[in-house]
């Protein structure tokens, strides 16, 4: 029976990470922007449309602030994913040039 094979191309990880860095940065952005929205919902005429602004703005902004931090997360793991496949195939084949 032959033993199994696992490849991994650690750039395609490092990448992956690099994106979903850029996404948190963006959401966090975006999270900002909202919030700066939110404090415009006072000149919404009606009290229940300041209202009603204010509250979906801080709903979207909890769902965002969520998605960011997911996509932090993700990051990190990729990042360590990919050091941990590259210092265990250096350790497996010393002087291949991994």
């Amino acid at each position: 029976m032959a033993a199994a094979r696992i490849e991994v191309e650690t750039g395609q990880l490092s990448g992956g990470a690099q994106r979903t860095g850029g996404l948190a940065g963006e959401l966090a952005g975006f999270r900002s922007r909202l919030g700066v929205a939110a404090g415009l919902a006072g000149a919404a005429g009606a009290p229940g449309a300041r209202a009603a602004i204010s509250d979906s703005c801080a709903a979207w902004g909890a769902a965002i602030e969520a998605l960011e931090q997911q996509a932090a997360a993700l990051d990190r793991n990729l990042q360590g994913a990919a050091a941990a496949y590259a210092d265990t195939d250096a350790a497996a084949m010393p002087g291949s040039g991994v």
